[in-house]
């Protein structure tokens, strides 16, 4: 991001009722009732225009008649999930930056299977935020083509698509996999819970590359469809050691599963971590209270909320230009007694 050398209003670049007409080659009033009274207009023309729509990232009037109350410093906020741990850390460290501004945050929960772009438009929002949300190259150019500033939170992103702040889940996998061979574990298992299907391909990814490269079994991995709990934890734990016997290392991909392992293995009166060590990603303060206390790597979710409202925050302020642009967020060790 540079410094602009004038503050000047950004242009919005929206594109207007005439600019969809003329795309389609048919008259305003045509493309009003297509959009007010489909029933009036062919199916054929009607199908046409709504792509040319999508396509153009048009915001009908009719959603700005019904949002009236809707200010142009509208921010809005989508992801798939309110009660994931990372998420409501994230959303709080950039609640808490933006507060103090006149900017108003709006939060789209939404399915992935949906069209949520057309459900995004409809807001007419000033600013974007995607929250750990997948996006296929079809979404990333309808976005683009919507010409608003862009920050998607979550997985490290490698295109030039939006204002990205990322962790980097390769450096994450290889400083556990590092320190417990130093510790002289050998047989490394990865237990995984329900995630956000971008950051877990780069777990597994990471994973692969790091067993590879240190010669270890990459194969040592079980994944429930479960959202990550205690509960979790304990069964993956369980079953773990019913598949494959000899084991002396775990990594769990949150806190809650590392923490429901810890506490299964204490009920089994296994010694952690002499028997069995046990890591875990994440950094929460469930793992400085855990018994025995984690040892983890710490992810920066609140962090990297803090950095997305001061960027939205500056943005708005015209103190700095839009630019998409890639930030990595840094993760630490944390060593503790369970490794």
């Amino acid at each position: 991001m540079t410094e602009p050398k004038n503050k000047s209003r950004r242009s919005t670049g929206k594109v207007t009722l005439a600019d969809i007409a003329k795309a389609v080659g048919v008259g305003q009033m045509t493309v009003s009732r297509a959009i007010h009274k489909p029933e009036l207009v062919s199916e054929e023309l009607r199908n046409k225009i709504q792509q040319t729509i999508q396509t153009m990232g048009y915001i009908p009037n009719i959603a700005a008649r019904n949002l009236a109350t809707v200010s142009s410093n509208t921010v809005v906020l989508v992801t798939n999930s309110l009660i994931a741990t990372e998420n409501t850390l994230i959303m709080d460290g950039l609640h808490r930056e933006i507060q103090t501004t006149d900017l108003q945050l709006l939060i789209l929960l939404v399915e992935k299977e949906k069209d949520w772009i057309n459900e995004l438009i409809k807001y007419a929002p000033e600013m974007i935020v995607l929250l750990n949300m997948e996006c296929n190259e079809q979404q990333q150019q309808r976005l683009k083509v919507l010409n608003i500033p862009l920050i998607t939170i979550g997985a490290k992103q490698t295109n030039n698509f939006s204002i990205n702040i990322g962790i980097d889940v390769s450096h994450v996998i290889h400083l556990l996999v590092t320190h417990l061979l130093q510790k002289g574990k050998r047989e490394i298992g990865l237990l995984c819970a329900n995630q956000h299907l971008a950051i877990f391909q780069q777990y597994m990814k990471s994973w692969h590359d790091a067993c590879l490269e240190h010669f270890i079994n990459p194969h040592l991995v079980l994944h429930t469809a479960e959202q990550a709990s205690f509960k979790t934890g304990c069964q993956l734990f369980n079953e773990a050691l019913l598949l494959w016997g000899n084991i002396d290392a775990f990594i769990c991909l949150s806190d809650e599963v590392a923490c429901g392992a810890l506490f299964e293995s204490l009920r089994r009166h296994i010694n952690i971590p002499h028997e069995v060590s046990i890591t875990s990603i994440g950094g929460l303060e469930v793992s400085e209270v855990s018994y025995p206390k984690l040892t983890t790597v710490h992810i920066p979710y609140r962090e990297m909320g803090i950095l997305a409202g001061r960027t939205l925050r500056r943005l708005s302020q015209q103190h700095i230009t839009y630019k998409p642009e890639n930030i990595l967020v840094r993760s630490r060790l944390i060593v503790r007694d369970s490794a």
